[in-house]
């Protein structure tokens, strides 16, 4: 058993909205789980192209996620 606590919103410093697609839902109208990694991946690369500075159309480096998890 674990002795961290849970992770609040306020933990976090910077949030992005993203609008859910149709094909993003179940049939139950619940984000279907495999989709989240999909956010994930834009949230990424907004942060990396306006706060990091990446310039994905001309410069000569590259960003990559190289961990992540989904609890």
């Amino acid at each position: 058993m674990s002795d961290s606590k849970p992770i609040a919103r306020s933990d976090y410093r910077l949030f992005y909205p993203i609008t859910t697609r149709w094909m993003d839902n179940d049939i139950y109208g619940h984000v279907n789980n495999v989709t989240y990694y999909s956010y994930f991946d834009s949230a990424v690369n907004r942060y990396l192209i306006e706060e990091g500075g990446l310039d994905i159309h001309d410069a000569p480096v590259v960003g990559y996620v190289v961990n992540s998890s989904c609890n």
